[in-house]
């Protein structure tokens, strides 16, 4: 059997405001207490707003409106899980949002560990194995993968030659073509102006 996980550290408001005061962002989800601070950054709609979201509980955001939040969106944020907030602390949801949020556990897959639920994330590949030859294999199971986020080094090639060609700046795709493109719209200038070139030949013979 399995080694039981360390039961969650509770946190007090007082602790949160704490933490948030010294640039940390910490956000609640009902009781449960996430640190975003490694992901503010990251987030799509801008690292403002989830600044202004710190030590406050992001329930009624995450399912909207403007914008409610997928599943995946939702597991992601698990991996960013601290700990609970003490018992009272929490701010008291509505019963429209809680039947919501029961509504939606009731649906996925959750598993115990030690004194926390988490939900199952299963890996459909190995992150530490080239991504370009499992992928094939995903089947139905491809689409499912593919909108799962991750923030994690990736790598699509067991060549390092192929995987170093892979993987460039934006800025060296305009380098390398721009002198090409530049190059062939010069030549074909030129031969068109000297007359040696005909446009649509094929349908004028």
């Amino acid at each position: 059997t399995g080694a039981m996980a360390d039961p969650p550290r509770y946190f007090s408001a007082a602790e949160v405001r704490s933490r948030c005061a010294q640039g940390a962002c910490l956000v609640r989800c009902r009781r449960r207490l996430y640190d975003l601070s490694g992901f503010v950054r990251l987030h799509p709609g801008g690292e403002q707003l989830l600044r202004r979201r710190a030590g406050t509980d992001v329930s009624s955001a995450l399912d909207g409106p403007p914008h409610r939040h997928s599943a995946n969106a939702r597991r992601w944020l698990e991996q960013y899980y601290l700990g609970e907030m003490e018992s009272g602390e929490e701010q008291p949801q509505n019963h429209a949002d809680t039947s919501q949020f029961s509504a939606w556990c009731q649906h996925k897959v959750w598993v115990s560990q030690g004194y926390n639920l988490y939900l199952l994330s299963q890996d459909l590949v190995d992150w530490r194995k080239p991504l370009l030859w499992q992928v094939g294999y995903l089947g139905e199971k491809y689409d499912e993968w593919v909108h799962q986020p991750v923030d994690r080094p990736i790598r699509l090639f067991h060549s390092d030659i192929l995987e170093y060609l892979s993987k460039t700046s934006w800025y060296v795709v305009f380098l390398v073509w721009t002198p090409v493109v530049l190059y062939l719209s010069w030549f074909s200038y030129t031969s068109l102006a000297q007359g040696n070139t005909r446009l649509f030949s094929t349908f004028t013979t």
